[in-house]
């Protein structure tokens, strides 16, 4: 695949929206759960405030990491799969072996 300049743009805003804690913690909620999930129940379940998770959720389905699905009155979130669970898996590895290979240069 060859990365052009528009496709570098969308990789970075990827990327930024993955930058953001709240946002992390929202992905972590919607993978965990395994199911779509209302953004009020989002929210609880990040510890986040309704308007702060609403406003997450909207960024996180622009960038195309989470879907949005309305249900009568209410809207439906749930993460992009494969790639939210894989990318998550990734990257926490990749902290986990920074950490574990910091930690052994102390000693």
């Amino acid at each position: 695949m060859t990365l052009t300049s528009p496709l570098i743009s969308d990789v970075s805003r990827l990327f930024a929206a993955l930058g953001d804690e709240s946002r992390l913690k929202i992905l972590k909620v919607l993978v965990d759960a395994g199911r779509p999930m209302a953004q009020g129940a989002v929210a609880e379940a990040a510890g986040l405030s309704q308007a702060n998770a609403s406003k997450h959720l909207i960024h996180l389905a622009r960038v195309g990491l989470v879907t949005r699905e309305p249900v009568g009155n209410q809207v439906l979130f749930t993460p992009v799969a494969p790639l939210v669970p894989d990318v998550c898996d990734l990257m926490c590895a990749h902290v986990a072996r920074r950490i574990q290979d910091a930690y052994s240069s102390m000693s």
